[in-house]
């Protein structure tokens, strides 16, 4: 199979979704804005229009049975069991293969059972392919909606096109034949069975609660901090979340879900589209909600060709959904041993700026109101595209272009009420003059799909659409700086005279250079770094990924292109990693939120003196993405972090899913079986935990408590310790301690993260000599954190307790200059080696880092540099 590959964006994706502005001190928990007026939204006259409230309507008055037709499935959706029939061991047997063999296809599993069929001491029964398949669907209750649709994706015969026999846009035939055998169908995968499931045993019930216990401890949080949210963590401590709460509007038992889609190409070299969309479950806690056996799947929208009428494609999974809110969800909450009856609340609807228009019925990234915020900031016109400039360019001589400049720091969030009222604009056009007219005005081309959901069930419209954080940081703005350093793509433009300082890379000489620099960080980067980034003078073009653009601009950046930059420039790229780095936190405190817009405020504003100069030549410079980072800390302030509503586990879903198609004649039908079992292997586990069973630990390694485990190698005797300074250094802490003293120890090679990553040591690194580097970390001594090397790791026993340490060596204190110049990015500091020794405690680690040698014009001394506390590149634990 092809290469299988994300859907990524061009650098002109300005990007993404909301914000509101942050103020120094604002109220903590406002009451929520005065509700938009309750009156019916007019009746649309124009055929457009019309169209789309039909399928609203349809969302909004439907019934469970519109889509689950069979009696005794939607006797089962609305009487679930207490408790799942166990499996006879036979059938276990068979669903723990099958399990295995998930990735692989029907015939290994066949060829399997022949084997054991055959194995001497049995033979060893188990069932076949088809009987294990059927018993999947019967124990977790899960099937397929399937729905006719065009075989060029035009529509979705749903809603107002449920009783055609030909496409209304290509006029296709609908049938193969005349028995009604369809030509293409796609699957819709319900909610209300994977969600059953989730409540039924006791440990998925409890972990259900985990939002209720949340909001608890944020309440009295807040309470005791005079109404001041001091900590981010999650969706539940942002404003959306709590202003819904306290006004009553989420319920107790509410399940919280988060609905995300998106587009992929299925095959490199060959027009293959396939949509995919899946529900997130907010209530339970990040530690392990985006696990895939907790993503459900919820359609497939089959290829090779976009869908157009992507609404009518979203119909069957919206009105499903619709149908829970208003009924309920009738589930027995194993944790309380009791029936409940819980709502879907669909909190937040996901997308990158690419899809998110065909749900938010915006415009998109190229219309005069395109900031997915719907701030109402005009862009610029220049050549009949737009640009959200905030300053007027000099001698304006385009109509549309030459309003006053903007101060960006007045701008404000996503307003329901002006929503409302903009709608009510859009509905009432009567020609098509008019609509175009009153788009401009509004930036809204039709009403949204989630106009169907419930009211009371979910946060108002446009305040449901977060910022995509993984595409705006990881590709649009990183490809946006790129070309604009080189001159390339559709931020190139002429120049005569003297060349723009910021042109730094347009010679091929200079970014091969460059090039083979990134290149050659790679052994400086710790191993759990899977995808270091590669070349870019070489790769840039062939799929780089956002993993790679991540590291290559947000953590290399400010010492690779320090080189390259002049230094006004490299300082003001040193304010965008900045503020990025603290919005990208796992967790991020109040007063970074508030040190994170007004830095990106200021990068925004200066980003337009030095690059655009107010030359209108020079607009197209300024993009939706560039625009979109004066909202980040806002929106972190509303949504959470925002990195927990980022496109990343939509993103991976479609991965894996794409390299599970092994059947390339229907690949299609085949990824919409893939999705199908997807979503009954996960059930089976929720319901059946025997099934899903941890792997061990490795062998030979010690557990130690909070999560840390330390992994061999280690030594089989005593290593005897002969280097003086290893020696005084051990002696020192054990008098310290009462502790008596010892010339020999066991070494241990690696320690083990609660968050999983492994660290290792320069003792078997260097004796291995192994191409990367995880033994440089970021740890806690006293109340401060610090950064050096791990020598090694060794145990003591300590009233009859194992306890672990680690010989690490300090790096010296940075250089503050050039800290106090990078805006804290840029970490240059001396290694002492053995003669800055220290040994601590294994618990104080908190994730590996990478170290480089760092040459400047500067420095002409070899220095290492160290990027400071930085959650986007790896997982923070705070135990």
């Amino acid at each position: 199979m092809s290469q299988y590959h994300d859907d990524e964006e061009d650098e002109n994706f300005g990007d993404d979704e909301d914000e509101e502005e942050l103020e120094p001190e604002p109220e903590p928990f406002p009451p929520p804005p005065a509700q938009a007026s309750d009156n019916p939204l007019p009746q649309a006259t124009l055929p457009i229009l019309v169209l789309m409230q039909q399928i609203i309507d349809a969302i909004k008055t439907s019934g469970l049975q519109d889509d689950i037709k069979e009696p005794e499935k939607l006797h089962s959706l609305g009487n679930p069991p207490k408790t799942t029939p166990p499996l006879d061991p036979i059938m276990l047997m068979s669903i723990k293969i099958f399990k295995t063999l998930a990735l692989g296809s029907q015939q290994m599993y066949d060829g399997v059972r022949a084997a054991l069929s055959e194995h001497p001491t049995g033979p060893f029964e188990i069932h076949s392919y088809y009987i294990t398949r059927q018993k999947l669907e019967t124990q977790t209750g899960i099937t397929e909606i399937r729905t006719d649709m065009c075989p060029k994706a035009c529509v979705a015969y749903t809603g107002p096109f449920a009783q055609l026999e030909n496409c209304p846009e290509c006029g296709v035939s609908r049938y193969k034949t005349d028995d009604k055998l369809p030509e293409q169908q796609f699957y819709t995968i319900p909610l209300g069975p994977q969600l059953q499931a989730l409540w039924r045993t006791p440990q998925n019930a409890f972990f259900m609660k985990y939002r209720n216990c949340r909001t608890q401890e944020i309440l009295a949080l807040a309470k005791k901090n005079g109404g001041i949210m001091p900590l981010y963590e999650d969706v539940f401590d942002g404003k959306e979340y709590l202003d819904a709460y306290l006004a009553g509007q989420v319920r107790e038992d509410d399940t919280l879900v988060m609905f995300s889609w998106d587009g992929a190409q299925l095959y490199k070299d060959k027009q293959s589209d396939c949509f995919f969309g899946i529900w997130i479950v907010l209530n339970l806690s990040p530690e392990i909600r985006y696990k895939m056996k907790y993503i459900l799947p919820a359609l497939i929208i089959p290829g090779p060709h976009e869908p157009r009428n992507t609404e009518s494609f979203l119909l069957p999974s919206f009105r499903h959904t619709s149908a829970l809110q208003r009924s309920g969800l009738k589930a027995y909450d194993g944790h309380l041993s009791k029936y409940i009856i819980t709502r879907p609340f669909t909190a937040f609807n996901g997308a990158d700026a690419v899809a998110l228009p065909k749900v938010s019925g915006q415009v998109g990234h190229k219309g005069a109101l395109s900031c997915r915020v719907t701030c109402g900031m005009p862009a610029r016109l220049r050549d009949r595209k737009y640009y959200p400039a905030a300053l007027k360019p000099f001698n304006s001589s385009t109509a549309g272009s030459g309003h006053p400049d903007i101060d960006v720091c007045t701008l404000g969030g996503p307003d329901p009420n002006q929503y409302q009222m903009n709608l009510r604009i859009m509905l009432q056009s009567k020609t098509i003059t008019s609509y175009n007219q009153n788009r401009r005005l509004t930036g809204i081309v039709r009403p949204s799909i989630c106009l169907g959901f419930e009211a009371n069930a979910m946060f108002r419209i446009p305040m449901c659409f977060p910022i995509d954080l993984m595409h705006l940081i990881s590709i649009n703005i990183p490809q946006h700086l790129i070309h604009i350093w080189r001159n390339t793509s559709e931020a190139r433009f002429q120049y005569t005279g003297t060349k723009p300082d910021f042109i730094v890379l347009d010679n091929e000489r200079d970014w091969n250079r460059h090039g083979d620099l990134v290149a050659s960080t790679h052994q400086y980067l710790p191993a759990s770094i899977d995808r270091p980034p590669r070349n870019p003078a070489a790769k840039i073009n062939t799929q780089y990924k956002a993993c790679e653009y991540m590291m290559y601009l947000w953590s290399l950046g400010p010492a690779l292109f320090c080189l390259v930059l002049p230094h006004h420039l490299w300082t003001h790229f040193c304010k965008l990693v900045c503020g990025l780095r603290l919005v990208h936190q796992r967790r991020i405190t109040y007063q970074q939120a508030v040190r994170a817009h007004n830095i990106l405020n200021e990068w925004e504003s200066e980003f337009e003196l030095k690059y655009y100069a107010r030359d209108e030549q020079h607009l197209h410079l300024v993009r939706p993405s560039i625009h979109a980072v004066i909202h980040l800390a806002r929106e972190t302030i509303r949504c959470g972090p925002l990195n927990l509503l980022a496109q990343w586990a939509m993103e991976t879903t479609i991965g894996n899913l794409g390299e599970e198609v092994h059947q390339h004649s229907n690949p299609y039908a085949n990824l919409s079986e893939r999705a199908l079992l997807r979503a009954q292997m996960n059930v089976l586990k929720a319901i059946h935990p025997e099934v899903d069973t941890d792997k061990p630990h490795p062998r030979g390694s010690l557990v130690l408590k909070h999560g840390y485990l330390l992994l061999r190698a280690c030594d089989r005797y005593d290593h005897k310790i002969l280097d003086c300074d290893e020696l005084r250094t051990l002696h020192n802490f054990l008098a310290q301690r009462g502790l008596p003293l010892v010339t020999s120890l066991i070494r241990w090679a690696r320690l083990r993260l609660p968050n999983g990553e492994t660290v290792r040591c320069a003792w078997k690194e260097l004796e291995n000599r192994n191409t990367r580097t995880s033994r440089n970390v970021q740890f806690k001594s006293g109340d401060s954190l610090f950064y050096g090397e791990i020598q090694y790791f060794f145990c003591l026993t300590i009233a009859n307790q194992k306890h672990a340490f680690a010989l690490i060596s300090h790096f010296s204190d940075p250089d503050q200059d050039l800290l106090e110049q990078s805006h804290q990015t840029l970490y240059v500091a001396h290694y002492h080696g053995k003669q800055a020794l220290e040994i601590i405690d294994v618990f104080f680690f908190f994730f590996s880092i990478e170290r480089l040698n760092y040459t400047s014009v500067n420095y002409t001394v070899n220095r290492s540099w160290l990027r400071s506390h930085m959650g986007i590149v790896k997982k923070n634990y705070e135990r």
